[in-house]
């Protein structure tokens, strides 16, 4: 009865037609710290940030588990981050990397998530079933988890910096600094100096900062307007 019945449910897994899609990341736009609001930093932190691109939904392991494939058992450490790529109707699909050979599928409905395969050996896990081509394994263990975004690093990302450098007598010394994909581009590292003697409030690329207090070691200041480009 119990074979009849994973049967039945199998055909209807397969008759349903179910597609799984590309998950495609959202776009985002930050900036730090708030507007308007007086802040407080030393000596080579950042005073400003403005960072845009695309980040995908994801999952951090926050308890480490076990899984066999090819008679081969891998341990899955705490920390690990799998990142959302596909989705169908009912499940949600997250890998470490597009072309790994197993990852984890949580239910839309909260059930406790699954780990898939493209083969059939569980090893440790219980025998699951085929869902859309791909084998879905009930784990004996809770897969602990938290929810997290993470970085589409096959699209483009842009950071802007401004740092603060230091004061010697009048003169307030800043590092500007571009990054892209995650990596520093010096030819888009600037230093930068104002005399505070002339004004309290400095700017660069439409950023505007009000200076309230500076020594050699730390700044107290205030954002005034955001990097325009």
């Amino acid at each position: 009865m119990h074979r009849l019945f994973f049967l039945i449910f199998s055909i209807v897994l397969v008759s349903c037609g179910v597609t799984k899609t590309s998950v495609i990341p959202e776009s985002f736009t930050t900036f730090t710290p708030e507007l308007n609001k007086i802040t407080n930093t030393e000596i080579g932190n950042i005073l400003v940030s403005r960072e845009q691109g695309h980040k995908y939904d994801a999952i951090e392991i926050t308890k480490e588990f076990k899984i066999e494939l090819d008679y081969v058992v891998r341990t899955i450490e705490e920390g690990n981050i799998f990142i959302n790529r596909y989705k169908t109707n009912t499940y949600d699909f997250y890998s470490s990397s597009p072309d790994s050979e197993f990852g984890i599928a949580i239910e839309r409905n909260g059930e406790n998530p699954m780990i898939y395969t493209k083969g059939d050996n569980d090893g440790i896990y219980a025998t699951g079933f085929s869902y859309n081509g791909i084998n879905l394994i009930r784990p004996k263990e809770k897969i602990v988890y938290i929810q997290t975004k993470e970085l589409a690093k096959e699209k483009d990302n842009f950071k802007q910096e401004f740092i603060y450098n230091g004061r010697v007598r009048d003169a307030l010394k800043f590092i500007y600094r571009e990054y892209k994909n995650d990596y520093a581009r010096p030819a888009f590292i600037q230093d930068l100096q104002y005399d505070l003697s002339e004004s309290k409030i400095i700017g660069f690329r439409g950023m505007r900062v009000e200076i309230i207090n500076a020594t050699n070691t730390e700044i107290e200041y205030k954002v005034l307007n955001y990097f325009e480009n």
